[in-house]
Formats: C-alpha cells, structure tokens, sequence
C-alpha cells in the first residue's frame, strides 16, 4: 500500500523544486506512523512524495494524519498549486487507457456521402475498408491533405485545445469512481489568460512589471460585506471585483499619478492563449489526449473497468455528443482477466468431468459414481459462500484454488464410499456397511484433511506480496476441502445406504460391458505390489537398501533438476512496452518528432488488417494497437499484436530504435501480470551529492554489463548529468541600485520567457491562470534574453545583460530521493535465458561485493538491491521458512491422530518422494512452455507437504487398525493395508491427477499463474504414489519391527532383574 502527493510548479527546475517542494514534504512528513519507506522524485514543473506502508495499514487513518501535516505547510511558492494527496502509486501501471478524439465519421456518414459524390466512390473505399476508428482517421486526415472535398469530413473539434475540459469534466467524473486513485492526462494545452506586456510601453509610463502583477491580483477579488436587513428580506452584501471576461483585465487601472491614469492596455495586451504542452500523445497520427485510470490498492479491477465504461457511455451520449468529441477505450486489463476467468472456469468444468471419467472406470457403477459426483457440486457451492462471508473477491487466483480443488475434493468421499462397498460386499447390510465402513476410516479421512488444511496456515498468515496472492489459493482450498470432509462422514453414507439397498455386494451396481482386459491387467498389477512388498518385509537389508535408494535418488535428482528461482509470473499479455531516452535537454517538440517517426516506420503493421493475404508477406506480426506517447525526458511505445502468442517477436525491432537518434537510449520488455514486479533487478544507490551518485551509478553500470551479457540496464534518473540550463547571474550592486530585490527580478525574468503566474480567471464557472507574458518572438534563443529590457522604478529600460552575466551550464533532470538522499536505480532486465534469482546473485556476488572490496563505494554512500530483486529474497525466506512450519505443523498433527511420535515419521518419509516429482515435472513442462520457478510456483511445494502424506497416511492407519482390531501381525497388517488400499489410493491419486490436468495442458490467458503449481502437484503426487506403495510399507515394518524388538529387549532386563531378587 502506497500514499503520494504530489505538487505542480510551472516554470520550477528539479533543483528548485527540490529545495521549495520536496523537501518541505519531506521534513514534515518523515515521521509518519506506520511508514515504511519514502522515496520523492524532483522533476520540472513537478515534484512528488511517495509513502511505502506495511501490507494490513489502514490507508484512511494514514492518509488522514498526512494530509492534516500537509495543511500545517506554509512555504510553498506562491504559484505553486495544492498537494494532490492520492493512494496509487505514481509509478504503477494505468489499469486502464481511454483516448479522446474528434468523432470519425461512421459507416452510414460514409455512404451518405459517397452517394452525393459517386466520383469520390473510390477515393473513399480506404476509409470504407478501415478495420477501426483510429485507422479512419488516419486515412482521412492524409486523403484530406490533398483533395478539397473529402476535407468536409474532417470532424471540427481541435482535441488538443480541450485538455482544461478533459481534467475538469472527463477526469473527475473517473475519479469519483469506487476503487479508483487517480486519472492523469497525457496530451493537449490548458487554456490561460495572458497577459502580453510591452516592456517599452511600461517604462514610458514609469512603471514595472511588478506593478503590473500587484494592479491584478489587487482588482481581481470578490469581498464579502456583510448583510443588510430590509423590511422582511435580507440582503447579502458582495463587492464583486473577480474578472470574467478580458475586458475587464484590459479595463484594470494600474496606476494614477497626477491627471494620468494607466490602464492594462495601455501596457499589455490582453488574449486568451495556450500553455506550452508538456507531453504529446500520438495515436493513429493524430494528436490526441489519453487518460490513465490507476486503481487503489487491492480494488476490483473488473468493477473499476465496468464503472469507468458506464461513466464513459454517459459522457459520449451527453456533453461529448455536443462538443463532437469520442471517447474510446485503448485497452484494459480487465480483457485479460475475463479471458484468464473465462479459461480457469473451463478447466474446472473439464477438470470436473475427468474426475467423473475416473470415478466411473474405477468404481464401474453408475449410482457409486453420482453419489461421489455430489460432493463436488456441493463443495464448490459452499466455497463461494465461505469467500463471499471473508469479503474475498472472485478472482483468476480463488478460481485456480478451486479447479486445483475439484480432483481433491471428491478423495474424501472416494475412501469412504470405497470402504463401504468393500464392506458390503463382505455381506454386512447396507446401512451396516455405510456405518461401518465410515468408522473404520473416519480417522484416516480426518488426518488427511487436516494435514491439507494445516499447510496453509503459514500461507494464510504470510505478509509479503506473493503471500497476498497465495491467501486466496489457500482460502478456496481450504474452504473446498474442509466442506469434503463434512460431505464424506454425512452425505455419502445417507447416500450410499439409499442407493446400495438392493443387491448389496451383487454386480447389479456394475456398468454392463465394463468387464475387460483392464481389469484383469489391475488384478496382476495388484498381486505384483502386493507380493514385491511380501518379498522386501522377508529381509532387513532389503527395505534398508529401498529406503536409501529411493530418498537419496529423489534428493539428488530433485538437486540436479532444480531451476533457478524468479519472482512473480510474468504473464502473456500480448503488449510490449519500450521507453526512449533521447539525450537530455530535448524539448516536447523533439521528441514528438521522434515519435511521428516511429509511428511513420510501424505504419504497415498497424495499418493491414490482420486477416488480409498480404500480412503473411511482412516481417512481423501485425498491429492490433500502436500507441506513442512523448515527453520531454522519453517516448513510450506500445505495440499490441492481433496475434497474443507473436508478440515476443516485436521486442529486437524496439529495441533497435534506440539507434534511431544518437545518444539515444531504449528499453523494451513485454508488460507484466504484476504492475511494478517485472523481470528487473534494481540497484539503488544512494550519496550525499548528485556527482558521487553518478559516478557510482555509471561504475555499477559498466560492471553489470560485463557480469551478464546481452543484459539491458538503465539508470533513473539518467547518468549524464547535463539537462542544459541558461544560468543568470545578477550583479548584485547593481541590481541593488536600481531598486530591484532577487524575487523581483527572478518574477521579471520568469514573466519575459515562459510567463508568470498573476492571479487567478474565471471562465466559464472554471478557474484558469491569468499570467504575464513577453512577446513569445523576443525570446525565441538564448542569446535574446540579455536584450530584454527591464524597468526600474525610476521608469528607466535596462537590458537584462547590464544587471547580469548569462552562461549556459547543466543539471539534472530529474532529481531522486530514497529515504531523504540524493538516489539513482540502475534497472537491469537479464535475458530470457538468466533467470531474476541467477541475476540476483551474480550481481550480489560478482559487483555490490567487489566494490565493497576494493573500496569502489565512496565513504556516505551505499548500494543495496531493491524493488523485485528485494521483495524476491524476502519471499524465498518466507516460503522457506513456511515450508519448515509446514511440514512441522503436519508432523505434530500426525502425532497428535495417531498417539505416537515413530508412525508419523514413515508418513512425512513419502514428501522428499513429492518433492522429486514436482521437480521433475516442472523440468518437464519447461521442455515444452516456459515455465520457471517462481514463487507461486513455490507454493505447490507447500501444498505436496499436505497431499503427498495421504496415501501414506491410509496405509498406515489401515495397518493399525487391522493390528488392533483383527489381531494381525505387523507384516501381515502392512501387506493387507496395501492390498485393501490401493484402489482408493490410485482412484484418489486420479481423480486430483486429472482435475488438475487442464491447469497444466490448457494454455491462455492468466494459465502461466498456475501452470507451475499445478505441474509441481501433478508431478509430486504422481511420484510420491508410485514409490509410497513400496517405501511406506517396507518403513513402517522396519519401524514396528524395531520397535517390537527394543519392546522384548526391555522385557527381558526387566525379567533378568526381576529372577535375582525373587532367588533372594
């Protein structure tokens, strides 16, 4: 959870704003309760604090607290605009793009037209065939450069001028929506009245620029005066003094001396006008305006899309319809997570009906079969319910929880069921059998369950990032197999009894016709079990032998296969993004023209339409969407590929676009699942000085290149400290004569080159700026501001060169803080072929510790890793620790169920046997997709500790129960617990096989969030089955037999020592 505010300061540098801004926010709001990191950043014109709070903060009580620090603030410069207080994350990724555009002409305008101007038929059939809006604009705006008559069709509405309107109307209507932070705009001029002055004009009235600023913000105020109580009315009492309308600015007297009055025409000229753009964004070769909606922490993100498209559908029929103007979605993340829920309730309904499949081959009864079906309905339903009670919301993680939990959650019922059939086939009556044969595995069916549910308590109490994602997993399992349970002991016994009253232990139960080799095939497979089990309890060295082999292999092969570690999923969203970094210093202008001419160079691919012949001629893969965004410090491009599996194919051609201008940097990467949890490493540095902060930066820079090859790293805020900058120096003395303090001269300069802020205008209900401007000609290079001419206040003109030295020197531009001291990240993304945590460790390794070494880190600063590269080493610890607890947390269950602290030990013997398969098949499934370990995928680590025991746990508590109850011998108890268990042991170990099958196979949307848990459960519990039927058995005996023997020993010194003294 995040808190920002941030401040707007036309005309401010990143060294003023951090002295004015950032640091007063700072100072005042370093002791915040419960925070947990700040960083700011200073950039022109803006600076901006972000607060870090731990996972569970109350952000309203937070946010409370700061704003009433922010209140107590008084040393902002007066031109600055208020503290926008917001929960986003400044940095995170829009959940949402809208652009505003002009109205396209549609379909019908098109034919109209062309029928009242049939030679223009084929003139128009490009604009006709256009495949989207944004194309047809493109078409027409090139067909109008040339043709008089299609030029009619062009929409009126300049979307450039509307970017007062966007904020005001289209910007505040988003964020009044639940669950939304903040909207930013990108794009347009904000309206402002100027005014123009004449330098000349002033000092022939012996006045100055100063005057001219306190005569407007003196004229340009309402005054309340009280009220006046006339007969039965009341009057309030307003002396009205705002300016509405130019006139009124042109009408303000500035100064009376003698019989001369000085109104502002006199000396200005008054018009409204437009503020230089500070960003651009370019879409179908247009400019236009876009819109960002960035959700607050842990908002619905489908409810905050569904919303912002309602409010959007209003605005378009109602006051956008009127101004000629469009509003359109570019994209949203909420298109991905409908196709991830669209594909995770399919793999619960294909995984559902595996599950039957395998029901019914084992159990070949069709009435057996839908007693076992009900538990899944059942279990499914009360789920819902139980995340509905917790206020969880239904998302792509509960849902994969749940299809993860429909194999599992028939295994309960499955044993049950199985051991009442057994048991009716032995004779006992219906109702008998289902009493009897729940009571007899009650226990083993409840240690199963516990042990499932148990593993999930370090998951459900964990704090980290991944712990967020790994609680809803954890809930709907839970939930689904906890309400197993209470189905298996109620609803399958009720059931069974009903259903198996007639024929009780008859075939009439079995599907005609399912009597086959395979069944002949199980029988000797059966038979070989139980007779290898047999012959290893015949001999010690044997079951030692097996013992070592299998547990040794399983940790030398799960060593050998294991993959190195990453973070998060990084998803398959079909769009990637790349940032260019021109050379400081470029201005809007520039870097618009940079992103025209991307735009110009991808023309072909976005034009064709994906389905047309000549697209399989191309390069690469076409467009569904190219968009182009510029500002002075970047340009952003995002592509999206019609083609969602093709879209890796466009990362090499933006990454050459960095060759494009010289000195220009890029970087491209496909967008992740995560906002802010990507594949990069970020290295932060920190200093007490902006050069020692470079120069370190561009130290671990080279270094880092060398350690990983092919790596792409950049550093933020960039390494060349040279933003140009146009320094002037006054002449103090000088200035001093002439009456002129460093605040007014500062205004003086601000006013003649980019303007400066006066006061306030009202338009249209609205407030705009009304600023003091110079002739924008006068300044249009460097060298002309030293001609400008200043007025003294004996009414004289002074060029600026007599009050002071002009130079052209450099600075930042940008200016980072991380905790309160000066900060560069140096972002590196590794290849595809190195992994995060390979990353991680060369560059712990083999560059932070080097330079430790070697004395590389200059005395005050420090280097450390932050971002992913962090919360990665914080997430292996957390989960390593969880799967400790967890396997714990079990192991004292089992001791507690089965009163004794040797049996659970041959239980938990049977998780290394998982672990190896889990391994194995992730390594497998790696052959085919890529899928790396990643800390969700960590998870089914934790879940194997909890469903590999089952089995294990079946064979053991049959084999108690038949020494306790039917007087068998140890041996002979183990080997018939096989015998009578290993049916249900493979149709449970199918069943979850099975549901969790199309997790695994079915690739699409959001699929690379679980693919790897569930390929480490496949794998383990396939594994850990196989090898339990052998190993359990032959360590369970070794164990009775051990403890049988260290019994008779102590009997036997009892004895001894009993004989001497009954002789005695």
């Amino acid at each position: 959870p995040t808190i920002s505010v941030s401040v707007y300061w036309p005309g401010g540098s990143p060294y003023e704003v951090e002295h004015e801004i950032v640091q007063n926010l700072e100072d005042q709001l370093k002791d915040l309760k419960g925070m947990s990191r700040m960083t700011s950043w200073s950039h022109y014109s803006q600076g901006s604090v972000t607060m870090e709070f731990p996972v569970g903060t109350d952000l309203t009580q937070a946010m409370l607290e700061l704003n009433s620090r922010i209140n107590q603030l008084r040393e902002f410069p007066e031109d600055a605009y208020e503290p926008v207080i917001s929960s986003a994350n400044l940095s995170d990724r829009p959940v949402c793009w809208y652009v505003l555009s002009p109205r396209v002409p549609s379909d019908e305008d098109l034919q109209a037209f062309v029928k009242r101007h049939p030679h223009l038929q084929e003139t128009c059939q490009p604009l006709i065939d256009a495949h989207k809006w944004d194309l047809r604009l493109y078409r027409l705006n090139q067909l109008a450069k040339t043709n008089e008559e299609i030029r009619r069709l062009l929409p009126v509405a300049d979307v450039r001028k509307t970017r007062r309107f966007v904020e005001e109307y289209i910007k505040s209507r988003f964020d009044r929506i639940n669950g939304v932070a903040d909207t930013f705009v990108m794009g347009g001029q904000l309206e402002e009245m100027q005014v123009i002055v004449d330098p000349e004009r002033l000092a022939a009235r012996q006045l100055t620029i100063n005057d001219l600023r306190r005569a407007l913000q003196v004229r340009n105020k309402d005054t309340s005066g009280g009220e006046i109580w006339d007969g039965k009315r009341r009057y309030v009492v307003r002396t009205l003094g705002q300016y509405t309308s130019p006139k009124q600015i042109e009408d303000t007297i500035v100064a009376t001396r003698g019989d001369i009055t000085t109104f502002v025409r006199d000396v200005a000229d008054v018009k409204l006008g437009y503020k230089r753009p500070g960003s651009s964004y370019r879409r179908g070769g247009s400019e236009l305006v876009g819109l960002g909606v960035l959700s607050e922490t842990g908002a619905n993100v489908l409810e905050i899309v569904d919303d912002i498209r309602v409010v959007s559908a209003e605005l378009n029929d109602g006051p956008l319809a009127q101004r000629g103007l469009k509003l359109s979605e570019v994209w949203s993340d909420a298109d991905y997570i409908d196709s991830a829920v669209g594909l995770v309730n399919q793999n619960i309904v294909i995984g559902g009906v595996l599950t039957i499949i395998v029901l019914l081959s084992f159990l070949r009864s069709l009435r057996s079969t839908i007693v076992i079906a009900i538990a899944v309905p059942t279990s499914i339903v009360g789920t819902f319910l139980i995340l509905r009670l917790l206020d969880r919301s239904l998302n792509v993680v509960s849902l994969a929880g749940m299809a993860f939990a429909v194999g599992m959650i028939v295994d309960n019922s499955v044993v049950v069921l199985e051991n009442i059939y057994r048991h009716s086939q032995l004779g006992k009556k219906p109702f008998e059998a289902a009493l009897v044969g729940t009571r007899e595995v009650w226990g083993a069916v409840l240690a199963s369950t516990l042990t499932t549910l148990a593993v999930f308590v370090p998951v459900l109490f964990s704090d980290e990032e991944a712990g967020q994602l790994f609680r809803d997993i954890a809930l709907a399992i839970s939930a689904a197999v906890g309400l197993s349970l209470i189905v298996a002991v109620t609803l399958i016994p009720m059931a069974s009894a009903r259903l198996l009253q007639r024929g009780s232990g008859t075939e009439e139960h079995v599907v005609k016709g399912t009597r086959n080799p395979v069944d002949r095939l199980a029988g000797v497979f059966v038979r070989w079990v139980v007779g290898t089990n047999r012959w290893l309890l015949n001999g010690v060295g044997r079951r030692l032998a097996l013992i070592v082999l299998c547990t040794g292999g399983s940790l030398a092969v799960a060593w050998a296969l294991f993959p190195d570690v990453e973070y998060l999923p990084d998803g398959n969203k079909a769009r990637v993004q790349c940032r260019l970094y021109p050379p400081p210093g470029y201005n809007v202008g520039e870097t618009e023209e940079i992103s025209r001419d991307v735009f110009e160079k991808f023309l072909p691919y976005w034009e064709i339409n994906p389905g047309d012949p000549r697209a399989a001629e191309l390069d690469l893969p076409p467009l569904k969407d190219l968009l182009v965004r510029a500002t002075p410090s970047e340009v952003m491009v995002q592509v999206q590929t019609a083609d969602a599996k093709k879209i890796r194919d466009w990362l090499p051609p933006l990454r050459a676009l960095g060759g494009q201008v010289p000195a220009m940097v890029s970087s491209a990467h496909q967008l992740s699942l995560f906002p802010g949890s990507g594949r990069k490493v970020d290295i932060e540095l920190t200093g007490p000085d902006v050069e020692s902060v470079v120069a370190l930066a561009a130290n671990v820079q080279k270094r880092v290149g060398e350690v990983i090859p092919d790596v792409q790293s950049s550093a933020v805020p960039g390494l060349v400290n040279a933003n140009p900058e146009y320094h002037v120096q006054p002449h103090w003395d000088r200035v001093a004569e002439l009456g002129v303090d460093a605040t007014q001269l500062g205004y003086v300069v601000d006013a003649l080159v980019d303007g400066a802020y006066a006061a306030d205008f009202s338009t249209g209900g609205e407030k705009i700026d009304l600023r003091i401007v110079g002739e924008e000609s006068d300044t249009a290079r460097t060298q002309d501001l030293g001609s400008r001419t200043v007025v003294t206040q004996d009414g004289r003109l002074v060029p600026l060169s007599s009050l002071a030295d002009f130079s052209i020197g450099s600075g930042p531009p940008s200016i980072r803080h991380i905790e309160r001291r000066r900060a560069i990240t140096v972002e590196v993304r590794p290849p595809a072929e190195v992994s995060l945590g390979r990353a991680v460790a060369d560059i712990r390794s083999k560059v932070i510790e080097p330079m430790r070494a070697e004395g590389a880190i200059p005395p005050g600063s420090q280097v450390s890793l932050g971002g992913t590269a962090d919360r990665l080493a914080d997430s292996w610890n957390a989960m390593r620790f969880n799967l400790l607890l967890a396997l714990m947390i079990t192991y004292l269950l089992m001791a507690g169920l089965f009163e004794s602290w040797l049996y659970p030990l041959v239980v938990i013997l049977s998780v290394p046997l998982a672990a190896v398969g889990g391994v194995a098949c992730l390594w497998l499934t790696n052959l085919f997709t890529e899928q790396p370990l990643d800390i969700v995928t960590m998870l089914g680590f934790v879940i194997l500790i909890g469903t590999a025991v089952n089995n294990a746990i079946l064979i053991v508590h049959q084999s108690i129960n038949l020494m306790s109850k039917e007087d068998l011998s140890s041996r002979d108890a183990v080997v018939e617990s096989v015998r009578s268990r290993i049916r249900p042991i493979f149709m449970t170990t199918g069943t979850t096989v099975l549901g969790l099958f199309p997790l695994v196979v079915m690739p699409g949307a959001g699929s690379e969030l679980y693919r790897g848990l569930g390929s480490v459960v496949l794998g383990g519990l396939v594994v850990s089955t196989m090898l339990t039927l052998f190993l359990v058995p032959g360590f369970f005996s070794l164990v009775l037999d051990a403890h049988r023997y260290l019994t008779r020993q102590k009997l036997r010194a009892v004895s001894e020592s009993i004989e001497p003294q009954s002789a005695a």
